[in-house]
């Protein structure tokens, strides 16, 4: 890659004598260029590829059709347009014959026949459209030499500007330069120290250095990651109607560290669209998928699960296509394109690739959906490594004395009276019914996090002690250990709030069960019994086979499990009931006498939040469905027990009992092992075990708290994809297999698709001529603030041919030889004297070229929401640089969220306020007000680029809202703090905010200005507090009150100048 080595500064004495004014000279027509893009507006609603609408069997976007007959006359003659029928029907006066009709939305203008008419005179040369046509290597232009060329993006934007008699720009000034390239790459302004160290650096490598240093920083990840936050609809919250929490910033912190490790495009590709179909896949690779997991989701009851899975697998199709492909796929849904190659089967042939995800229509409503994966953060996984590694020592030592310890562990002593259970790690509440109803009770660590807002207060203390409902007494009989309860139609236990839990709560039941004959009661309900809707927790026999009803509706939000096979009667059995709190079927248990039951799943779809209430019975469901049978050591867990756990507890002996027997079976044989280790050796190797016991708790703590992430994943059972007749889900039509439109392979006959990671590494392969282009041009959209072709979404037929087409080419071949690599494009693109170039407009440049699309001059940009007030935070030296982490909530109008979605915004506090904009918590349907306000997506869709408008709303927001007050106030503290004179004072202030020295007018305008707020809070001291107590933060207490006011309504000034807000 060449580079001019011509100092910055003297460029601009070299290329004013080194341009002349050139006229640009007559083109031929291009038919890519100039022609279709009319026929497309005009023709192809009719004459397109849509053969729903096609009209007079005749198409006009296909080059076989265009020069054939159509009513024994040539379409299109090559060389003389009276004798083609297009020409002649375009310049009909005839309403009947001429085309578009009269009822067409879209006419031709004069100028376009005429050019119609040009292109068929020069002999009607067809060309495919350029976007599908592969990229190849282009010569540079004859005016690389030129010296104001810095690379090779300068010699294509030259050219252009040769051909229309358009000048460059001089360089900008080094403050300009300085502070545009470092909110560009970073998002954050330049501090005045970077800037000084700029200005005092008169190498010829100055601007590279500062270059080099910001692709360096971290803030660069952030930077390139707050653009690809729009890109991924990311959000903190599902959508729809309930709009609940969803947890999945650790995907926006894997997108950050891949910007800042330069991860290869390529990759960076292939990781989000497959990771979890790579071979060995890491944990890092599959949490990247979590890009086509950050649609909107529905947790709404009554919604058609079918409906919503299609609707899931449309967004990805679109957003896939949009994102790589620059295609608004999309609009074959429901019927082929109207302008481009798509057909609607062929839209349903990418669909294919996305709609073999093992999730459901609907979602948790609070919480990660399946499939999920716990994704440690770096620290955590280094802690976790700890854990597991110090178990494994543990283990390693305890498997080395094996034989000693077995040939010792029957030798129990005399310690037969056990002071705990066997089982006893995460046992909250254990009744072993020995002549008393009373529960026990145990401390332990593992409550799940209530996301519900209902049954969260304060329980009456009698609702902690079980009660014999309906008799006197309870009845005790003998049981497998001690005593038994016996129960039957005229009472039950009531154990009120002794056992209470979330859906989301890891858990386990566990009891011996004795029945006489095939019976149908309940062990344990949790019921509301205010609802009389089927609901609540059930724990019952159905014609003795076990059966679990849990979740808030029974007939259609809920897990309603029951065994294949019944206990048997007569004798003593033991149960156990188990979840992993993902609310799903696959995560719960039914073991009966140790072993795992096979189940009948009656339903699972337990998606809504849901907490028991405090009504548990033992004995009957409410006060029906009564249980006639015994039951012996019911307890509760807090976690899913171990299958050898549950064998354990389902061994009738007693440790003693077994260590006096010759030929215990396996399952006796671990019980009496774990208890002997657990409560009675007092060696070397008991003490490891306790250890060992004690870090695997500790462990499944720690993992409780690594947080998780939606992730794409493929069902064992690939189902089959249809075409959906007008898009309606339930309007199947011909099946269809994974493939891509074949307008989109060429070059690729032959090749067959069988997966997701089959597409996405054809998305970054030669044989695609989009992708290289399409993401080269959202850079250059980026830095220039106007893309190479202006439509970011849509390269197809309706969108904006490149402006340079060459250039575009040229950068799409330099990114995927260069390894598809990032850090190197971005600093070809802002290390090209285009980007150096003054921002300021001529009268010349706004008659020759007002949009700036021949770039004889840098674009002045206003910079994006997160932007303003990150640079806010940073001039005020309040910005809480913490990089990653969960979301956070700062400032937002009070009551917002409750009125629009009857939720609670919960404000944070401290640092937490002072997050980068990025971090800031994103509720799709009440999304960030201020944000919203400099036009911030709602992250419901993929979004390219944001508008830019400036309305008095914005201007508002920046003198009024709570962060810019809070921000302007430590402004003016720091300024005081650092500066002894007013003008002093003001000169940093300027400097802070802009990056360079003020002018003596400007000091004098800054100094009026804190003339007379000096003087109307000296006398107002009222408005004075009141000013200076916006936010959390709290002033200097050294500070006059009425003076740091002053400086605050001159420092908030400051950081609504013009420069400021904008990049320039």
């Amino acid at each position: 890659m060449s580079r001019n080595v011509i100092p910055l500064l003297l460029q601009p004495l070299l290329f004013l004598g080194s341009l002349s004014v050139l006229a640009a000279p007559p083109a031929t027509v291009d038919f890519a260029r100039d022609i279709r893009p009319i026929l497309s507006d005009t023709c192809y609603h009719c004459h397109g590829p849509d053969q729903e609408n096609q009209q007079a069997d005749l198409r006009l976007d296909l080059k076989q059709s265009l020069y054939q007959k159509h009513d024994g006359q040539v379409l299109v003659l090559p060389g003389d347009a009276k004798k083609s029928l297009l020409y002649q029907r375009i310049t009909a006066t005839d309403p009947a014959v001429a085309m578009p009709p009269e009822e067409a939305q879209v006419r031709l203008s004069s100028e376009q026949k005429e050019l119609i008419k040009n292109w068929i005179e020069e002999g009607a040369v067809w060309k495919d459209h350029w976007a599908f046509e592969a990229p190849v290597q282009v010569s540079l232009p004859k005016v690389a030499s030129d010296p104001w060329v810095s690379n090779e993006i300068d010699a294509f934007v030259l050219a252009k500007m040769k051909e229309r008699g358009i000048t460059p720009s001089k360089v900008a000034s080094k403050e300009k330069l300085i502070r545009r390239v470092t909110l560009d790459l970073t998002g954050l302004p330049p501090t005045q120290q970077e800037v000084t160290a700029f200005l005092e650096d008169d190498s010829t490598e100055a601007y590279q250095r500062v270059v080099g240093r910001l692709l360096d920083s971290d803030r660069y990840g952030e930077r390139m990651a707050m653009q690809w936050l729009d890109v991924a609809r990311y959000a903190d919250t599902n959508g729809y109607q309930t709009d609940g929490e969803r947890h999945m910033w650790r995907w926006r912190e894997w997108v950050i560290d891949a910007f800042n490790s330069n991860k290869s495009f390529r990759d960076f590709t292939i990781e989000q669209l497959a990771g979890d179909l790579l071979p060995d896949a890491t944990t890092e690779q599959v949490l990247a998928t979590g890009f086509n997991r950050n649609h909107r989701s529905n947790s709404e009851g009554g919604i058609v699960f079918e409906e919503y899975l299609v609707e899931y697998a449309v967004d990805r199709v679109d957003t896939t296509a949009t994102v790589w492909l620059g295609l608004t796929m999309g609009c074959a849904r429901c019927h082929d394109h109207k302008y481009d190659p798509i057909s609607q089967r062929e839209f349903y042939e990418v669909m294919a690739f996305f709609n073999n995800i093992p999730e459901r229509g609907r979602v948790i409503k609070y919480g990660n959906s399946f499939p999920v994966i716990k994704a440690p953060t770096r620290q955590m996984a280094m802690q976790l490594k700890d854990y597991q590694s110090e178990a494994a020592r543990l283990r390693e030592r305890l498997d080395q004395n094996s034989k000693a310890i077995q040939s010792r562990m029957t030798d129990l002593g005399e310690t037969v009276d056990m002071v705990k259970p066997v089982i006893h790690q995460d046992l909250m509440i254990q009744f072993n019914w020995d002549g008393t109803h009373k529960q026990k009770t145990y401390e332990v660590e593992g409550k799940a996090k209530d996301y519900d807002v209902i049954n969260t207060g304060e329980v009456d203390k009698e609702l902690y002690e079980a009660t014999v409902i309906d008799r006197d007494e309870a009845q005790f009989v003998e049981g497998v250990q001690g005593q038994a309860i016996k129960l039957d139609q005229s009472y039950r236990i009531g154990g009120g709030a002794i056992v209470q839990f979330a859906g989301h709560q890891k858990l386990t039941l566990s009891t011996w069960i004795k029945v006489e004959q095939p019976s149908t009661g309940t062990i344990m309900s949790m019921l509301n019994p205010e609802d009389r809707r089927p609901q609540g927790f059930s724990w019952r026999l159905v014609d003795n086979h076990v059966q679990v009803n849990f979740g808030p509706r029974w007939l259609d939000d809920s897990v309603r499990l029951k065994t294949k096979q019944p206990i048997e009667s007569g004798q003593w059995n033991h149960i156990a009931f188990t979840s992993d709190g993902t609310q799903m079927a696959r995560g719960m248990a039914i073991y009966v006498n140790g072993e795992r039951q096979e189940l009948d799943v009656l339903l699972d779809i337990f998606t809504g939040t849901y907490k028991t209430n405090s009504t548990m019975v033992i004995g009957a469901e409410g006060d029906q469905h009564h249980l006639n049978g015994l039951l012996d050591e019911t307890r509760f867990y807090l976690r899913d027990l171990s299958p050898q756990e549950i064998r354990s507890l389902a061994v009738p002996q007693t440790p003693a009992e077994i260590a006096g027997m010759k030929q215990p079976t396996v399952a006796q044989s671990e019980k009496l092992l774990h208890y002997y280790l657990d409560q009675v050796d007092s060696s070397a190797q008991g003490d490891d075990y306790r250890k060992l016991r004690a870090l695997e708790s500790t462990t499944r703590r720690f993992v409780e708290t690594i947080p998780t992430s939606m992730v794409m994943q493929e069902n064992a059972d690939r189902g089959k994809t249809h075409m959906l007749i007008r898009g309606q889900y339930d309007n199947p039509g011909a099946e269809v297999t994974m493939n891509i439109p074949k307008s989109l392979l060429k070059g690729s006959d032959g090749q067959t698709f069988e997966s997701r990671l089959d597409l996405a590494r054809w998305i970054v392969s030669d044989q695609n001529p989009l992708t290289a282009r399409v993401i080269v041009n959202r850079f250059w959209h980026q830095f220039f603030g106007r893309g190479v072709v202006k439509t970011l979404e849509d390269f197809g037929s309706q969108g904006a041919p490149p402006t340079h087409p060459r250039l575009l080419d040229w950068l799409a071949v330099e990114f995927r030889s260069n390894d598809w690599d990032v850090k190197a494009l971005v600093e070809l693109l802002v290390t090209s004297s285009t980007y150096m170039q003054d921002s300021y407009v001529s009268e010349t440049h706004l008659r020759q070229d007002p949009e700036n699309i021949w770039l004889g001059r840098a674009s002045r940009l206003r910079l994006p929401a997160e932007t303003l007030r990150d640079q806010a935070l940073a001039v005020s030296g309040l910005l809480n640089g913490k990089i990653g982490g969960p979301s956070v909530k700062p400032y937002q109008p009070e009551g917002l969220w409750k009125e629009i979605a009857s939720q609670a915004y919960d404000q944070g506090t401290g640092e937490d306020l002072y997050r980068r904009g990025m971090y800031t918590f994103w509720k799709r349907t009440v999304p960030p007000p201020t944000m919203v306000t400099f036009d911030a997506s709602s992250r419901e869709i993929c979004v390219l680029s944001r508008s830019r408008t400036n309305t008095p709303l914005q201007a508002l927001a920046l003198l009024n809202e709570v962060s810019y007050v809070e921000a302007a106030r430590n402004l003016a503290q720091q300024m005081m703090l650092t500066e002894k004179s007013p003008a002093a004072r003001l000169r940093w202030g300027w400097r802070q905010v802009t990056s360079r020295e003020p002018s003596d007018y400007e000091v004098s305008v800054l100094a009026n200005s804190l003339q007379r707020n000096l003087k109307r809070y000296a006398a107002d001291s009222d408005a004075a507090k009141e000013l200076v107590s916006f936010g959390e933060s709290i002033p200097a207490a050294d500070l006059d009150v009425s003076e740091l006011a002053a400086y605050t309504a001159v420092a908030s000034m400051l950081m609504n100048l013009d420069e400021v807000i904008n990049r320039e």
